[in-house]
């Protein structure tokens, strides 16, 4: 072990570009020491062990020698995270206590520890609880270089702090909040945190553009699932998409402000003549007709109205002044931005699913050549 403590001492010296003269006035020991110690004549003391591997930024395992076994980690945190998932937090402080005296510099380590002090914290209330997950997770940060689950990454874990600090100190949790509000990603739980400090009309500014954010997201996610589904031509599979159309058509119909015109009947539009090719799949060409001129109908009301693009005043549930528009890749025009519809419909349609959208094509255009 003595060789080993001499080699890693060189080696991580070296890392640093550190020469003995700069160890020795790093740790407040003469460079005679330091040459002993490298040279295997000497071993620094425990205090100076644990002085250097801080340091090198390194365990003492790593700094004595030993293999940093990763099935032996895996194993900590492992017993680590079943012991506070079953509640049974003595145990597991006990088991981060010891786990963090062996592993100060692993990240996975830091971050179970550090969650498991926020799961202690959500149950005790206790602030020290709390203040120390902060502690670990701001430490693991530095060592976010080692790791390699993919679920977990800087944002997630500042992400977490911000959350903790929402009740120990509601400002610092805006600021952090806000800090990595990344495409307004934080905007719930910044408007969480402000509806919290009675702040309700500044609340209900994040929480509109959160809830309106939403909405488009689960709209634009069911226009593609709805090809995915139908995707195999199967009558099932058919009747399954139609479902989910249906299902978004009520959505819509909940979110409209009122019975004027407005952008919602773009939206309804353009999922209306997606039933419309399902029906032409499932040869009900009597259905599939009066979805496109239904589809027709909202689109020329839609390009007749002066709000184009103004999601905001069509939006029944939408609490700020702050105006919201939504550009979609039919285009301005809804009639005319069918046609780009059924262009990129091509490229995203299943081989057994593309031929009938030729059938709603021209049951569209039949339409247009009739107004």
């Amino acid at each position: 072990m003595q060789l080993k403590v001499s080699e890693n001492i060189k080696q991580y010296r070296k890392a640093m570009n550190l020469t003995q003269e700069g160890l020795a006035e790093s740790l407040g020991v003469t460079i005679g020491a330091v040459s002993k110690w490298e040279n295997g004549n000497n071993v620094p003391d425990i205090t100076t062990l644990m002085e250097l591997a801080n340091l090198f930024n390194i365990s003492m395992d790593e700094l004595l020698g030993y293999d940093k076994s990763v099935k032996n980690i895996d194993a900590l945190t492992e017993r680590i995270e079943n012991l506070f998932k079953d509640h049974k937090f003595d145990e597991a402080v006990t088991e981060a206590k010891n786990a963090l005296a062996r592993y100060p510099h692993t990240f996975k380590i830091l971050h179970t520890c550090a969650q498991m002090y926020a799961y202690k914290y959500v149950e005790s209330r206790k602030i020290t609880d709390c203040e120390e997950s902060i502690s670990l997770f701001e430490r693991a940060l530095s060592y976010i270089s080692q790791n390699t689950n993919t679920d977990i990454n800087e944002f997630t874990i500042k992400l977490q702090i911000a959350n903790l600090y929402s009740e120990k100190d509601p400002e610092k949790a805006l600021e952090e909040l806000k800090r990595i509000n990344y495409n307004g990603i934080n905007d719930t739980a910044i408007s969480h945190v402000l509806m919290s400090m009675g702040k309700y009309r500044e609340s209900l500014d994040f929480g509109t553009r959160a809830l309106l954010r939403s909405f488009v997201s689960q709209y634009t996610t069911v226009n593609y699932m709805l090809m995915a589904v139908a995707a195999d031509g199967r009558k099932e599979s058919l009747q399954k998409a139609l479902e989910l159309a249906d299902h978004e058509l009520r959505i819509l119909d909940e979110y409209k402000k009122d019975d004027e015109t407005g952008y919602m009947d773009k939206l309804k539009a353009i999922i209306l003549l997606t039933k419309a090719w399902m029906m032409a799949a499932m040869n009900d060409n009597k259905y599939m007709e009066v979805c496109v001129k239904e589809a027709y109908r909202l689109a020329s009301r839609y390009d007749k109205a002066d709000n184009k693009n103004d999601l905001s005043s069509d939006f029944r549930f939408y609490y700020t002044k702050e105006k919201s528009y939504y550009y979609d890749s039919a285009g301005v025009s809804a009639v005319a931005g069918m046609e780009n519809l059924f262009g990129q419909a091509r490229t995203y349609l299943s081989r057994k699913m593309a031929k009938h959208i030729d059938k709603v094509i021209e049951c569209w255009r039949k339409q247009v050549s009739l107004d």
